[in-house]
């Protein structure tokens, strides 16, 4: 059973929640990763280069899953085959907390992703579908990676400055695709929403539910 599993599209995907993923481990907390596809499309780098970055990430984050599906980049649907992939996952590892893409993200494979983890969420918690092999994670959160066709601010800021420099990093690992520039903009300006140095924005469909009233205090120190 996985505490937090991310479902992304591309190997790189999942630095909207690296520093999420690391401050887990430090708390003892299972991790994972699932990406669709290999980024073949991407024209920066071979199929080969960014599965093997990938795996570089997943070693620096030191995940319990990572999972690397050969669905076709810049070809995702949101179809019952994409759907079905993911519920056999959920079924599989048992997330509590399951993380993945905007639905209103400008890349039509993160709006796939993000319809079909919605619909895999859904089946995997019918007993009617399922028999007994059902489940339904606590939470499903959100991660925008391109503001282009989201206008939404996140609902949700981590303060993720004690881990940033791991996370810088873990982002590394993607030399093939320089996106470290873009992850240090997006860190900066989370962390400056939510009065931290760095953080990472998460966007919410549902309420979140708390058992206790001191979820809600808020412990952590001003990082300006």
């Amino acid at each position: 059973m996985l505490d937090y599993l991310f479902i992304g599209a591309h190997p790189d995907d999942e630095s909207s929640v690296v520093g999420m993923m690391l401050k887990a481990k430090n708390e003892g907390k299972k991790t994972g990763v699932v990406i669709l596809t290999k980024g073949e499309a991407g024209g920066f780098a071979t199929k080969n280069t960014r599965v093997e970055e990938l795996k570089k990430a997943a070693e620096m984050m030191d995940l319990d899953v990572c999972i690397n599906l050969d669905f076709p980049d810049a070809g995702v649907e949101f179809n019952m085959t994409t759907v079905d992939a993911i519920i056999k996952v959920l079924v599989e590892h048992k997330p509590k907390v399951v993380l993945t893409l905007h639905s209103e993200d400008y890349h039509p494979d993160h709006r796939a992703v993000s319809q079909s983890v919605d619909r895999a969420v859904f089946v995997a918690g019918l007993k009617k579908h399922m028999g007994n092999e059902t489940w339904h994670p606590q939470q499903v959160l959100y991660v925008s990676l391109d503001q282009r066709t989201n206008p939404h601010r996140p609902d949700l800021i981590i303060d993720i400055t004690e881990v940033y420099s791991l996370k810088e990093k873990v982002v590394s690992s993607y030399e093939s695709q320089g996106i470290l520039p873009f992850v240090e903009k997006h860190a900066s300006y989370y962390g400056g929403l939510g009065g931290f140095k760095y953080g990472e924005g998460l966007y919410i469909k549902q309420p979140l539910r708390i058992s206790t009233v001191s979820s809600l205090l808020n412990k952590s120190k001003i990082g300006r």
